[in-house]
């Protein structure tokens, strides 16, 4: 993945997210961020007057790559209970997170628990449109790094350790590992990922958890999974092809539903 990118095209959408908050009348206020990762998106909300408080799995739960590169203060927790008080936030917010937590249904009930009355929870959540994008362009991503790696692999070391068989095992090693390619998502697999991320799979979800849905867009961005292109897609041609083809993520605003 192009790490640049990447960090372009969220935040492009942390800018998008605090346009809409500000529509639904969130311009500031104590916002949570969930699955924050290096906390550079808490740091543009906070620039932006929210009052912040990230969190994120700690560095030894082996599915968080991001805590030891962390540049915001970011709160550890397990994934299902939120370590704050009930009533605390007027906002949460989260970004392409909520596919990956294995116990969703607790976590859903926590984010009801700590907003306030009248609080609401924006989620970027990956569409259909990605995850066929992302299966298109896998191969093409692993030859690219495959050069790059056969590259690297003939410049001078400065090492003493053996370099022909090793570096074959360790090209063999890593082309088995990607053969196939991976699950995004906590479960099922990539091809079931297109149905899981559809609109009416998320709207059925919320629902059922009792969530009601009171914006639905898409962010209006293009790119693959491996961010194929890099830099070399800048953001405006990424949301010229975003018009075409919806964009990659859909953008939920949903608030909890208010028993009669």
């Amino acid at each position: 993945m192009n790490g640049s990118a990447f960090r372009d095209l969220r935040l492009a959408e942390v800018e998008d997210s605090i346009r809409l908050l500000d529509q639904y009348g969130k311009k500031l206020g104590d916002l949570l961020e969930i699955g924050a990762g290096t906390g550079w998106q808490a740091k543009a909300l906070s620039r932006a007057g929210f009052h912040v408080e990230a969190i994120d799995l700690p560095a030894d739960s082996a599915i968080s790559g991001h805590a030891k590169s962390r540049e915001w203060s970011i709160t550890d927790y397990d994934g299902v209970h939120i370590p704050f008080g009930d009533d605390e936030f007027d906002i949460i917010y989260s970004s392409n997170v909520l596919e990956h937590v294995t116990e969703l249904d607790a976590l859903m009930g926590e984010m009801k628990r700590v907003l306030r009355p009248g609080g609401i929870a924006l989620h970027l959540l990956p569409n259909p449109q990605w995850r066929l994008i992302s299966l298109l362009s896998y191969y093409p991503g692993q030859l690219i790094d495959c050069g790059r790696w056969l590259r690297k692999s003939r410049e001078p070391s400065s090492g003493t350790r053996s370099v022909g068989t090793s570096r074959s095992e360790s090209l063999i090693a890593k082309a088995f590992r990607r053969l196939v390619p991976p699950t995004h998502g906590a479960v099922g697999t990539p091809l079931s990922e297109i149905a899981r991320f559809s609109k009416g799979s998320w709207d059925d979800y919320f629902d059922r958890m009792g969530w009601d849905v009171v914006h639905y867009g898409n962010n209006g961005l293009a790119a693959s999974g491996d961010y194929l292109l890099g830099r070399a897609m800048g953001l405006g041609a990424r949301r010229r092809l975003g018009k075409l083809m919806g964009g990659i993520a859909h953008v939920f605003v949903v608030r909890p539903r208010v028993s009669k």
